[in-house]
């Protein structure tokens, strides 16, 4: 789903000096010295240049995930950068608005949860097509990623909003709610995030929220709701990773039956509004593991199975 940047300058117009945001990283310059200047490289010799030089300046991203072996991962590389010339300008536009776009997040988020004050590095690179934005433990350190090339293909000025008051909600909620392997915990993480950008964005609609992505979640899974939560109930303490993909991963996972991707973000934000009925928002960011786990075995409960 490709969708131009449209982000209107007088989004911007009022924007915060971008010292009061904290500190964002570009690399997306560095990225396209290296890819205009490497085109004459041999294949294999311009992948092999670029992990060495984007390692180190972003120890442990540029590396396999999820299963993908070394090669797999080097064609990664090598499809980006081959790629690049055709998406050089949406790109490098995205990310010239996004600076803007972060610092403008900032203030609105920090007007609800004053208290934000992120302690990770965080950054903007090329992810080469592997997030918009989130969080990674990267060799023992976590940091956060906003990736261009997302952006660029994913977003526009009706979701960059909401985009970033789910990720900001992200890094501010790592101080009360440690990651965890279990389902259950990227259940809440997920859908308290997308229910902070609800509540944040009166009237968003499923797009802003990112529930329409890849496909429209919501009219697949509601008339099915009670048999979803069930589903979930039975993986709440899987750390299986085809599990997680099933409920999270863009691309689904290899059971994925007839729900569609990603639709444990809709599951988690129907159960953190739920509970929102009786809470604030920063009492529900608050909230401790143990706590969160009690009250969403409740919740499910209610649900006939």
């Amino acid at each position: 789903m490709t969708r131009s940047i449209l982000l209107a300058a007088a989004l911007f117009a009022a924007a915060p000096a971008a010292a009061q945001a904290p500190a964002l990283q570009s690399q997306v310059e560095a990225f396209d010295d290296f890819a205009t200047a490497s085109t004459a490289m041999p294949p294999a010799e311009r992948v092999k240049a670029f992990r060495a030089k984007f390692d180190a300046l972003l120890p442990g991203f540029y590396e396999p995930r999820f299963g993908a072996t070394e090669a797999q991962y080097d064609a990664r590389v090598q499809k980006a950068l081959e790629g690049y010339p055709a998406t050089r300008d949406k790109l490098l536009a995205a990310a010239r608005d996004f600076t803007g776009a972060y610092a403008t997040a900032n203030a609105r988020f920090r007007s609800v949860f004053p208290d934000y004050a992120p302690t990770m590095p965080i950054y903007l690179i090329h992810s080469l097509g592997e997030m918009d934005g989130g969080t990674r433990e990267l060799r023992g350190r976590t940091v956060a990623i906003f990736g261009a090339d997302m952006i660029a293909r994913i977003h526009d000025g009706g979701t960059i909003g909401p985009f970033l008051d789910h990720e900001l909600f992200h890094f501010h909620h790592a101080r009360y709610f440690p990651d965890c392997p279990a389902l259950w915990c990227s259940l809440w993480q997920e859908g308290l995030a997308v229910y902070v950008a609800a509540r944040m964005n009166p009237g968003a609609d499923d797009r802003a929220l990112l529930l329409t992505f890849p496909r429209p979640i919501r009219p697949e899974v509601e008339p099915k709701l009670a048999q979803a939560m069930c589903l979930v109930r039975t993986k709440l303490g899987s750390t299986d990773q085809q599990d997680y993909a099933t409920f999270f991963f863009g691309r689904g996972g290899k059971a994925q039956g007839g729900w569609p991707p990603r639709f444990g973000y809709y599951l988690g934000y129907v159960l953190a509004r739920q509970l929102g009925d009786t809470m604030t928002l920063d009492a529900l960011a608050r909230l401790p593991p143990e706590q969160v786990k009690a009250k969403l075995e409740a919740a499910l409960a209610a649900y006939r199975c």
